[in-house]
């Protein structure tokens, strides 16, 4: 059994002087970690701290973005037992399943990565022949920092297809994982 809990308190304050609520394995009972309850006042300074982050975000553009979604595949894919047991343990997913889900994200990560200029940057549309002697492009702007929240059933798969594709694009991610798999999230 492995208990995991979340280092960051609230400034001032002790781990044991927050609420907090336990996550148990499914199938055992075990407790598998103890995390805080966030205050409303925390999820605002996040938001906040993630808006600061997007501009910075979107200043390296599409290169460097690839290379640090690369970085964070390399992350994964080092330590893809470490979280698929975390996903068995929070949630009573099958080992074999759970490596899968983790291995699956690693493809998120190379595709968006890789296609996010292509499918995001300025692309050439025709006019049509009444405005032939006009040019028009299309082109993407991030929204700056994009809200996504996991479901218990698949955490790491489900959520970080949309994590991902919001970080190649330029935006900033706030993630809020199930309750029932925060260290996951984590």
């Amino acid at each position: 059994m492995t208990t995991v809990q979340d280092p960051r308190p609230e400034a001032g304050q002790a781990p044991q002087d927050r609420p907090t609520f336990d996550v148990h394995h499914p199938g055992t009972g075990d407790l598998v970690g103890t995390w805080p309850v966030q205050s409303a006042a925390e999820v605002e300074d996040t938001v906040a701290r993630a808006r600061l982050a997007a501009e910075w975000w979107q200043g390296i553009g599409y290169a460097e973005r690839r290379k640090r979604l690369d970085a964070f595949r390399g992350v994964i894919a080092r330590r893809i037992h470490q979280l698929a047991h975390l996903v068995h343990d929070e949630m009573g997913k099958p080992h074999g399943d759970a490596f899968l889900e983790v291995a699956l994200v690693l493809d998120h990560l190379a595709w968006a990565g890789k296609h996010a200029p292509k499918v995001l940057g300025p692309q050439k549309r025709p006019t049509g022949l009444i405005n032939a002697n006009l040019k028009a492009t299309v082109e993407h702007h991030p929204l700056g920092v994009v809200g996504v929240i996991g479901p218990w059933n698949y955490p790491v798969f489900t959520p970080m297809g949309s994590i991902v594709y919001a970080l190649a694009g330029g935006n900033a991610v706030v993630f809020k994982p199930s309750e029932f798999t925060p260290g996951v999230g984590a």
